[in-house]
């Protein structure tokens, strides 16, 4: 998430230098405005953007890879966990804070509508207020000064340039970076943004007024008439604003249609360089055949080892109880189980570095009638050790008696089929080969039944599709 952040914000800090430097004083307001909402949208996109590219497996490295074994070790994530609740709790105050102030300057906004007059002009209502307030606009609804409206002291350029708000829904677009800001709050960037994006919506204003056939000398001094510290709505449209200067500069400037086209084109490079560049690219490998990924999945399996690692707060908690006992004389060294066994656990996980930096392990003498729990090895010990299969049973030859007394020592039978009968192999779906030959299931119970002496070698028999070899021969292992 963190990678995400700064990968957005770099990139919505470019796109805003360059609308700085190359876009603002330009008169192609329009693409402005969708160049603005475009940018925080890319600048949100790109980064979660991944490519994915298929690359074939070298079957000497994922040799490499099954050989070696798979260690999954405990590590200290307290204090990562503490950090990252006290993050959220921080991000979420934010979030609740911005809510609140969006949430009331919406509801004020509502009743100033609700309880002033309003007058109805086209598709226009005028809402007429008792303050002395900036003439702003919020969607369909123009807020004006209640006496200055009714005396007719409000110019006509004034009005066009409110109307101009509501006819290109300005209003939206503010909402929407009202929203973005309460979800990152955090980001300066977001403000910046919707700065912009509101200066570029009064350039808007400013040049629908001047197409309407008023003079830009008159409309100028009528900018500087309305200049005042009167507040207006945080989510409306506001007639005057701070930068009137820039205003006027922008608006004796005329951009030539190919100046539009070669700067637009600019963008072209500038999205494929944050392509590249903020998002990201995960490669796969592919699988060399089914074969070969079965037999890697099973090596992977038996190569898996456990290894439990003594953290920071267990090597803490051992040279406590430790230095405890070695303080004590050997004949007072009265210790508990639970304590000493604790002991045991965690020295059996420290590696060697702990183990010379730590607390000597203790001498402890247990009395005769309690058995001793098993000490603490002295090299780090692996588990997961399977141990060595037993020992196979010496075969015994039977001794046979006939009729007239006559004996005869017989060999041992032969071993009977390893862990499972045939019949249940033949039921699991098991594959019979009877003398290099595939055969069915009854085929192979028959053959088992009519052969007294018969070779047996089952493979894969945790599968669901064992291989039984039979053969009147020795079978050789491969």
């Amino acid at each position: 998430m963190e990678m995400y952040l700064l990968n957005s914000a770099a990139c919505l800090a470019i796109l805003l230098l360059f609308y700085k430097l190359v876009l603002e004083n330009e008169t192609m307001h329009q693409f402005k405005r969708f160049y603005l909402l475009g940018s925080v949208l890319i600048a949100l996109i790109i980064p979660l953007i991944t490519f994915t590219t298929y690359v074939e497996a070298s079957t000497d490295s994922l040799r490499e890879f099954s050989s070696s074994p798979l260690i999954i070790s405990e590590t200290d994530t307290s204090s990562e966990l503490n950090w990252a609740t006290l993050l959220r709790i921080i991000y979420g105050l934010g979030v609740v804070l911005f809510s609140i102030k969006f949430s009331s300057n919406l509801i004020s906004l509502i009743r100033r509508i609700q309880q002033n007059l309003k007058l109805k002009s086209k598709s226009y209502v005028n809402v007429l207020l008792s303050d002395k307030v900036v003439p702003h606009t919020f969607f369909n609804y123009l807020f004006f000064n209640k006496e200055e409206f009714i005396n007719n002291q409000i110019p006509l350029e004034v009005i066009v340039h409110e109307e101009a708000h509501a006819n290109q829904l300005h209003s939206l677009d503010i909402l929407f970076m009202e929203l973005l800001q309460i979800i990152f709050w955090f980001n300066p960037l977001i403000y910046l943004a919707k700065n912009a994006i509101k200066l570029n919506h009064e350039f808007l204003a400013d040049q629908s007024v001047i197409k309407n056939g008023i003079e830009t000398s008159i409309y100028q001094r009528t900018l500087l008439a309305f200049s005042s510290n009167a507040q207006s709505s945080k989510l409306a449209n506001a007639f005057n604003y701070s930068s009137i200067k820039k205003r006027f500069t922008v608006m004796k400037t005329h951009t030539s249609k190919r100046m539009i086209w070669s700067k637009g084109l600019l963008l072209l490079p500038l999205l494929a360089i944050l392509l590249f560049s903020f998002s990201s690219t995960k490669v796969i490998e592919k699988e060399v055949s089914n074969a070969y990924s079965e037999s890697l999945k099973t090596a992977l399996n038996k190569k898996m080892i456990y290894q439990d690692i003594a953290t920071k707060k267990m090597v803490k908690e051992y040279n406590t109880l430790a230095k405890k006992y070695n303080s004590l004389p050997k004949s007072e060294r009265t210790i508990s189980r639970e304590e000493l066994s604790r002991m045991i656990y965690i020295f059996d996980r420290m590696n060697k570095n702990q183990r010379d930096s730590s607390e000597k392990f203790p001498e402890i003498v247990v009395p005769k009638d309690a058995p001793a729990p098993p000490m603490p090895t002295m090299e780090n010990n692996i588990r997961g050790v399977i141990p060595p299969p037993p020992p196979p049973a010496p075969s015994v030859e039977v001794e046979i008696h006939d009729m007239d007394g006559n004996s005869e020592m017989m060999p041992p039978p032969p071993p009977p089929v390893p862990s499972v009968h045939m019949k249940e192999l033949a039921e699991k779906g098991a594959i019979f080969y009877f003398e290099g030959k595939e055969i069915t299931g009854k085929e192979a119970i028959k053959v088992t039944r009519e052969f007294k002496s018969i070779n047996i070698q089952v493979r894969d028999i945790n599968s669901k599709k064992p291989i039984v070899k039979l053969s009147k021969d020795p079978i050789v292992v491969d």
